[in-house]
């Protein structure tokens, strides 16, 4: 079932969002968290109805199922996992994991049981050298983005080699992958290219590389074609000095402002984007055209930074201090940077924590992501190093409710029948996937995929 728990009479309903950005490979699963309810949910919210946008918080507290868990310290080579880097599920319902140390995807069916293994690590035909991410297109074709190779490798689901689409560096490429579109099509807001000199250095720009003054959203097809989707709001640089040195080493730090609202952008299943770039709870939804054509708001302001908030966000990123830092190669790789280096580096980033500014209020959402049934979970920002909680609704304006901190956490890549799955790390430190299902006959209600 579907238990909602309506807000207490009297009560304020909608306050504050308590959660900063969950990213792939942190989310933690809780497995039996229904609440109990009874009665007919009370405040004219029955279990298992939607409300409208600018409906109060009713919580809603979906059952789960654990089905299995996979990953090994020490057993065969296709379940002892090295880097994670991403997951996504068929329409059959097999999982499909990214081993970006191994070079491979591993392809298991529903129960967990091996089905194949996808690749080897190395630079030939249909080998993965650094693959960060991973789709399933609508003609059924699995493609790969890797970055050392700086293009898509394609496969068929039993593992077959197609062909590969390389991007020319020297005019731009995705630096990271944000989304992907059914056609294969790349989307991206941090782009790649590499500059020659006549003398034979090169210069690597990673950022925005087109002539666009704010948060471009790029498009990069197949076949390399560059296209700017939508144009999503800046927030003005933060004030202050920054930080630099000089050695074999060079590194320039800017000045840094805490709780600018992030950029966050999912695809529709109708090809439009759900876009979020504001501090307010503003879910922008654009047209193919790059025009905003609807807008999904709900009543939850954002939460005011106080002096106590500020103290805590500084602390919370000192103590995040630590570890080696590593840059991305020109060529797409990534770099330890030598001893010393890494002492300069982490005193400049501790001189930037302490003398950081901040915004005025951490924004409503901070992030947002799209389920297999065409829904989309709002992450909602909180305080800081505490969770808040998941807004699920649809594209077409109706609020399904609300999953509480401590609650279901979004999953690393949402499947057909309520299927979800997470990377984690077991408590002796090596990767695991675990997979949960919604009980059956409780799924969210609205699914719209297909559209």
């Amino acid at each position: 079932m579907l238990c909602v728990v309506p807000p207490a009479a009297g009560s304020n309903p909608s306050p504050v969002a308590l959660r900063g950005f969950l990213r792939p490979g942190a989310a933690v699963v809780a497995v039996g968290l229904l609440a109990a309810c009874g009665g007919d949910g009370g405040a004219g919210t029955p279990s298992g109805t939607s409300a409208g946008m600018d409906s109060p918080d009713f919580t809603i507290n979906p059952e789960l199922a654990s089905r299995w868990v996979v990953g090994a310290l020490d057993g065969e080579d296709w379940e002892v996992f090295g880097a994670i880097r991403d997951l996504a599920f068929s329409e059959a319902g097999d999982l499909f994991i990214l081993d970006e140390q191994a070079g491979h995807v591993v392809v298991l069916d529903r129960a967990g049981a091996h089905l194949r293994t996808i690749s080897r690590q190395g630079e030939g035909p249909g080998e993965l050298t650094e693959p960060r991410s991973m789709t399933l297109l609508a003609d059924g074709r699995l493609a790969i983005f890797d970055a050392s190779r700086r293009g898509i490798q394609y496969f068929t689901q039993e593992g077959e080699y197609l062909e590969s689409a390389p991007f020319d560096i020297e005019q731009g490429m995705p630096a990271s992958v944000r989304s992907w579109l059914p056609d294969g099509s790349i989307l991206t807001d941090s782009e790649r290219r590499m500059t020659g000199r006549a003398d034979g250095a090169f210069s690597i720009t990673v950022g925005s590389i087109g002539a666009e003054l704010e948060r471009p959203i790029i498009q990069y097809g197949p076949d390399g074609g560059r296209a700017v989707r939508y144009t999503a709001w800046d927030p003005p640089p933060p004030t202050g000095e920054g930080a630099s040195t000089e050695g074999a080493v060079r590194f320039t730090m800017s000045p840094i402002r805490a709780f600018d609202p992030s950029l966050s952008f999912v695809p529709l299943p109708d090809g439009r984007l759900a876009v979020v770039d504001s501090v307010d709870y503003r879910i922008k939804l654009v047209g193919t055209t790059g025009t905003v054509d609807g807008v999904l708001e709900r009543p939850v302001s954002p939460i005011p930074v106080t002096g106590a908030i500020r103290e805590a966000e500084r602390e919370r990123r000192l103590e995040q201090l630590g570890g080696r830092v590593r840059v991305s190669s020109a060529l797409g790789g990534s770099v330890s940077l030598p001893g010393d280096f890494q002492e300069q580096m982490a005193a400049a980033r501790r001189t930037m924590i302490e003398q950081m500014t901040f915004a005025a209020a951490i924004p409503a959402i901070s992030g947002i992501t799209l389920d297999f049934e065409g829904r989309l979970w709002v992450e909602r920002r909180g305080l800081p190093g505490e969770e808040g909680p998941i807004d699920v609704v649809t594209p077409d304006a109706r609020y399904l409710g609300t999953i509480q901190p401590g609650g279901l956490r979004i999953p690393d890549a949402f499947g057909p029948d309520g299927l979800m799955a997470y990377a984690e790390t077991h408590d002796l430190g090596f990767p695991i996937v675990r997979v949960v299902q919604l009980a059956p006959g409780t799924p969210l209600e609205g699914g719209i995929r297909g559209l």
